[in-house]
């Protein structure tokens, strides 16, 4: 009896872990449970992982689609292509077998029939048998050319004469009957050519009451018949006028920028009239052209009785004058008495036109609404013209620190050239509006000034003539003594102060700066300088009795630049003197006290 084996057995027993109310509570591990960021993390990732996975075995499987369909294609355009190849070859065949198949039978009868002919001609008689057969052999070999030529042309002339029937059934034109009223009226493309014929009757009458005017039309669409054309917008529009139940003349509307004035019944006095207004304005010039600037028509057609007007009325209006809104961009150096003197309009009326005007006074640029008074019949001349005009010469400057700022001394003085100009102009009512340059012929060349400039910076220097005082500002009494005695807006437009000094008082540089302007004119301000002082002000001395400085020539505050007169619009020896920052007038007694 065997001995039983004293070696240890081994027992697996897996861990029972006791759970219900007999096991007592569990307590939770803290340290291995996940926060809520990493809990979210790893949720983000396991989706972007299985995401991926699924992407990655779409695209693999829609590859092996696209794999498999490339393949077939392939496969099948080759086999189509075989066909094709083959069914090309036996046709190719046929057809030169079914072409070269009578000769071949021709050849044959004829072998057949050279021993008969033969063996004929040896006893003395005519083969007439033999060439009977051969003769209809050729005859059918001819009936079966034919008979394969015209199988083959017969389809293709169908398909051209197919074509061309297809081709004239589609640039057939369609259009559209119009019936008004109960009548038919005309043959048109589209419904908007009835409406712009409507048009063209409201336009024909003078009463502004036109709503009632055209009934409401039918239209039956239907092909154009064999060199029939559309009826005209105008043709159209006369027609219905014909049915209409106004009483309707024949006349001729008179037109002028497609607004309708009237109809006359004889359009000969209207367009002699017109044709005198052109002869009126004519100046002789040679190669002139005279023509209106607005849009003129005397037009044909049926209108109504109403719309006739008289001769003497028409004639009346063409010759009237209408009042017109224009605009007025103000100059440096403008006042209003100035404009005034230019547009020919008195001070009131532009200042009712532009009530805001006292307020924000006058500066360059600004615009100024003015009525002007100017003919209906707006004509506009053109000619060409020859004349001479200087050409400019050119400037070289040669700067030098031997010379302070504001010295120039032309060491080569430049002399204007000479050319010959041929222009294309155009004039409204005698005002140019247009010069197109059509040759230049220069006739003396200009010779280049050269300048010597100073490049020392100058010192900022107060005069001490007369007692000159400068302001907390850094501008300085611009006159010797004197006060103000009319401020700015002293008067209506008055843009600056006056300061009445005796004639020939020194005018001094308020601040120093460059020449801007120098302007000699005996209207307005008459003689003045324009300084430009670099930081955005500029100053302007007028009235002045003489000028002792040019522009571009850089001034030191305190230098002299002019004396005082009575130059321009200007009642007494006094210094106009403004003061502008950007453009802007400011108040001068702020700056000199």
């Amino acid at each position: 009896m065997a001995q039983p084996s004293k070696e240890p057995k081994i027992v697996h027993r897996n861990r029972i872990r006791k759970t219900g109310p007999s096991s007592g509570p569990r307590r939770m591990d803290n340290t291995h449970r996940p926060t809520l960021l990493r809990f979210t993390l790893i949720l983000i990732y396991k989706n972007l992982y299985v995401l991926g996975i699924t992407l990655l075995r779409r695209r693999l499987r829609m590859r092996r689609r696209v794999r498999r369909f490339l393949v077939r294609l392939h496969g099948g355009s080759l086999h189509r292509w075989e066909r094709f190849r083959e069914a090309l070859t036996r046709f190719r065949k046929k057809l030169i077998q079914g072409m070269t198949a009578p000769f071949v039978r021709l050849g044959t009868v004829r072998n057949q029939m050279r021993p008969v002919i033969e063996r004929s001609k040896r006893d003395g008689k005519v083969p007439i048998h033999a060439y009977i057969k051969i003769g209809l052999t050729f005859l059918r070999l001819l009936f079966t050319i034919l008979r394969t030529l015209f199988n083959y042309a017969v389809p293709i002339v169908a398909a051209i004469l197919l074509f061309n029937l297809i081709g004239g059934r589609i640039n057939q034109p369609i259009g559209l009957d119009v019936y008004y009223k109960d009548s038919r009226i005309g043959f048109i493309e589209v419904e908007s050519d009835f409406e712009e014929a409507a048009r063209i009757i409201k336009k024909r009458y003078i009463t502004s009451d036109t709503s009632a005017l055209i009934a409401t039309p039918h239209f039956v669409v239907r092909e154009a018949s064999q060199g029939e054309e559309y009826t005209s917008q105008k043709e159209l529009a006369n027609r219905i006028l014909a049915i209409s139940q106004d009483k309707i003349v024949n006349a001729y509307g008179f037109y002028v920028d497609d607004r309708f004035y009237g109809a006359v019944r004889d359009s000969a006095p209207l367009i002699d009239e017109l044709d005198s207004i052109k002869k009126e304005a004519a100046t002789g010039t040679e190669d002139e052209e005279i023509n209106f600037a607005k849009r003129i028509r005397v037009d044909p057609g049926v209108y109504p009785l109403s719309s006739i007007v008289d001769q003497k009325s028409l004639k009346a209006k063409i010759r009237s004058y209408e009042t017109v809104d224009e605009i007025y961009t103000v100059e440096y150096g403008d006042s209003p008495s100035l404009i005034s003197t230019k547009t020919g309009l008195p001070y009131d009326s532009i200042l009712a036109l532009n009530p805001d005007l006292e307020e924000v006074g006058l500066r360059p640029g600004q615009q100024l609404l003015l009525n002007q008074a100017r003919p209906f019949m707006t004509l506009m001349s053109t000619y060409t013209s020859v004349y001479e005009e200087e050409v400019p010469y050119e400037v070289e400057e040669v700067e030098t620190s031997t010379y302070v700022k504001g010295y120039r001394m032309p060491s080569v003085k430049g002399q204007t050239g000479l050319q010959r100009v041929t222009a294309a102009i155009s004039t409204i009512n005698g005002v140019e509006v247009s010069r197109e340059i059509l040759d230049r012929v220069l006739l003396r060349a200009p010779v280049t000034e050269k300048v010597i400039v100073g490049t020392n910076d100058p010192k900022n220097i107060v005069s001490s003539s007369g007692g000159a005082r400068v302001n907390s500002s850094g501008f300085m009494w611009p006159t010797q003594g004197g006060v103000i005695n009319v401020g700015l807006g002293g008067y209506p437009g008055h843009t600056g102060v006056d300061i009445p000094r005796p004639s020939g008082t020194p005018i001094f540089a308020a601040a120093s700066g460059r020449v801007a302007r120098v302007v000699h004119s005996g209207i307005g301000y008459g003689r003045y300088v324009v300084l430009d002082h670099g930081n955005g002000f500029t100053t302007l001395y007028a009235h002045a009795s003489a000028i002792h400085v040019a522009v571009g020539q850089y001034v030191n505050q305190g230098d002299v630049i002019a004396s005082v007169g009575r130059t321009g619009n200007s009642t007494g020896n006094h210094l106009h003197f403004e003061v502008r920052y950007n453009g802007q007038i400011m108040n001068p007694r702020n700056y000199i006290g």
